[in-house]
């Protein structure tokens, strides 16, 4: 969300790119549209946002390491199979003798 997206939408409109930045990994992780993550702002307050941010952005960086090993195994099974059916396909090939 931009800056000025986010200072039409909150009833305080004091923040800064600072605070942004310190809110996105927030707004990031609870996948709300724009303006119910503003109004949940606006409910609990910009402070209280802030004092968590850091605990929210621990949270962000463990979902992005837990979503890239989740791919890796994904994709390391997958090679795995392809391997197994590239060695099945070459035996079918050079086991066949015209009739």
């Amino acid at each position: 969300m931009l800056l000025e997206e986010m200072q039409e939408r909150l009833k305080n409109p004091k923040i800064t790119q600072e605070q942004l930045w310190l809110l996105n990994p927030i707004y990031c992780l609870l996948d709300f549209h724009k303006d119910d993550f503003c109004k949940l702002v606006d409910a609990i307050g910009l402070d209280k946002w802030l004092k968590k941010a850091e605990y929210w952005k621990r949270l962000d960086i463990a979902e992005q390491e837990l979503s890239a090993k989740e791919r890796y195994i994904k994709a390391k099974a997958r090679l795995e199979d392809l391997e197994a059916e590239k060695t099945d396909l070459e035996n079918i090939i050079h086991g066949y003798k015209p009739i």
